[in-house]
């Protein structure tokens, strides 16, 4: 994980952490489901890594998503 991202995707990925759904996160943010998806998966891209591993219950952080949450709660 090196890529640079920008503090509008650590906000929307912050979110789907807290919240544990792209809805609920949707809801927090203000946005649309589909945008805070295509952010997300635009963020993972970037990264080159999976952030969550989705499920049926919702999404979970990955290792490489915890680390990340940890270097985003820092920064909040």
């Amino acid at each position: 994980m090196t890529a640079e991202f920008n503090w509008d995707d650590a906000r929307i990925f912050l979110a789907i952490a807290r919240a544990g759904t792209l809805s609920g996160a949707a809801d927090k943010m203000n946005m649309g489901i589909a945008t805070v998806s295509r952010r997300l998966d635009r963020l993972e891209q970037s990264l080159k890594v999976p952030l969550f591993s989705r499920h049926q219950s919702g999404y979970r952080l990955t290792d490489d998503g915890e680390a990340l949450l940890a270097r985003a709660e820092a920064l909040e």
